[in-house]
């Protein structure tokens, strides 16, 4: 016997909609086509409507895009404002010993910025990784896979050094006891 505090839970199937009594006219040709589908009069009705959804729903949608590449996707800015990379250069400047001419350097810094700050962006936009540092080893890997893969050894490595060590202070303490 229930409580009056606890709710009954539906039985059945639950519903799907409302249900109401039709009557179709059709064709002989019509009829046919719902009897040779294999399915019920109300599942092929149901079909045909979801069909027309979908078409309307095409015609009325806007022209799909040219797809993202890999290549956009994973660009993104990043923290490295342009005055830094200015820096850079002043600084290999000053360090090297080469000799390189100006036209050179101007080149390379033109391409530099093309590349680094696209249509003069402040930071600098490129192409980034997730990288996974392990708490072990502070060893970085491209996958968890990879570091997982790497710390195990390290870890039964340590766990065997550790118990060598706890059956070495063992030991040390029942000759103390003795």
């Amino acid at each position: 016997m229930q409580s009056p505090s606890q709710k009954t839970r539906p039985v059945g199937r639950p519903a799907q909609g409302i249900t109401k009594k039709v009557s179709l006219t059709l064709s002989d040709e019509e009829w046919d086509e719902i009897e040779q589908s294999g399915m019920t009069y109300g599942a092929f009705v149901k079909d045909r409507m979801n069909k027309a959804r979908k078409a309307a729903a095409l015609e009325t949608s806007p022209a799909p895009q040219p797809p993202i590449t890999q290549f956009e996707r994973e660009r993104r800015s990043v923290d490295y404002p342009r005055r830094y990379a200015e820096e850079r250069w002043d600084i290999h400047q000053r360090l090297s010993d080469e000799e390189v001419p100006p036209d050179v350097i101007e080149a390379a810094k033109k391409s530099m910025y093309k590349v680094l700050y696209p249509n003069q962006a402040e930071n600098a936009v490129l192409e980034t990784r997730d990288q996974f540092i392990c708490p072990f080893t502070g060893k970085r890997f491209s996958t968890m896979d990879k570091l997982v893969g790497s710390a195990i050894p390290t870890l039964i490595q340590w766990s065997t050094a550790q118990i060598r060590r706890d059956a070495e202070r063992a030991a040390a303490r029942s000759k103390e006891n003795l």
